[in-house]
């Protein structure tokens, strides 16, 4: 968050099951900064995991305005399309009006100091970052992480976000940055480590769709039961079947039957550590 005169800006907010901690960080804010008003949220791409807490938060806080990336317009007007990852994904995210655009290039002033919002297509192809060169932060989204970024589809499936990415990862090496940011994990300093490790898994992934595929399936299927909480495991067939992102990569893909694909898919979201099963059912870790 950003304080701005008398009030303050927060980017992104986060994903809905997870309102009622958006809220305690952000209320804890407000009252340290004096009882500010939430003014602004501006949004770095379109993501349930970035915008899920958009419409609670304007309710809680009459006025405060929301600021998309221009190019993610079309998408929210043709809200739950396959590419914005909800429904195709077994994500949920209440939909929300928003009052102003952010065009790349443009500069704004955020806790009293300039930055720039630049197009960071790939794992989002509309998505923004944001540079403040006096202060040498970039809010980096999931363009960048400390080990890694967010996923881009096979290129099978679609070309241009692995090539946009490669493009993205090009023009951020341009910058001069001391902190990150990012949209997921800790703050980091080694931005030119971060950069590297970045561009060489994305390369890994460039020579072999199969790892790229079985890296968004598996990424989806633990984000998806870290919301659920649990699943029974004689339903996981039924929910592969059902859900779009594992029905369609499946018969790309995998071309297993559902029942092989499901217990792929569990097998390696338990070797990840992010699910367990208890009794008959899975749970999150």
């Amino acid at each position: 968050m950003f304080r701005d005169r008398e009030g303050a800006t927060l980017v992104d907010s986060g994903y809905g099951k997870f309102n009622d901690v958006t809220f305690a960080q952000v209320n804890a804010v407000l009252e340290k900064w004096g009882n500010s008003s939430l003014d602004r949220i501006i949004n770095t791409h379109i993501h349930s995991d970035h915008i899920g807490g958009n419409a609670d938060l304007q309710r809680a806080h009459p006025g405060c305005s929301i600021a998309v990336p221009v190019d993610e317009q079309p998408a929210l007007v043709n809200w739950d399309a396959p590419e914005q990852m909800l429904s195709y994904a077994d994500q949920e995210c209440e939909r929300f009006a928003w009052d102003d655009v952010i065009e790349p290039g443009q500069q704004m002033q955020l806790g009293g100091e300039s930055w720039h919002a630049i197009a960071t297509p790939g794992h989002d192809m509309g998505s923004l970052v944001f540079h403040s060169p006096k202060l040498r932060v970039l809010i980096s989204a999931d363009a960048l992480w400390e080990s890694g970024y967010g996923f881009v589809p096979p290129q099978a499936i679609d070309p241009k976000p692995l090539a946009a990415q490669r493009a993205t990862f090009n023009r951020l090496a341009e910058l001069d940055v001391a902190l990150v940011i990012p949209g997921h994990g800790p703050m980091f300093t080694d931005y030119a480590g971060a950069l590297s490790r970045a561009s060489a898994k994305l390369e890994a992934f460039a020579a072999d769709d199969m790892k790229i595929a079985k890296s968004v399936v598996k990424g989806m299927f633990i984000y998806s039961m870290m919301w659920r909480g649990e699943m029974a495991l004689a339903d996981v067939p039924a929910y592969v079947a059902r859900i779009g992102v594992h029905r369609d990569y499946n018969a790309q893909f995998f071309r297993m039957s559902d029942e092989a694909y499901a217990d792929w898919l569990v097998a390696e979201a338990i070797r990840a550590g992010r699910v367990r099963v208890d009794g008959a059912s899975l749970r999150s870790a």
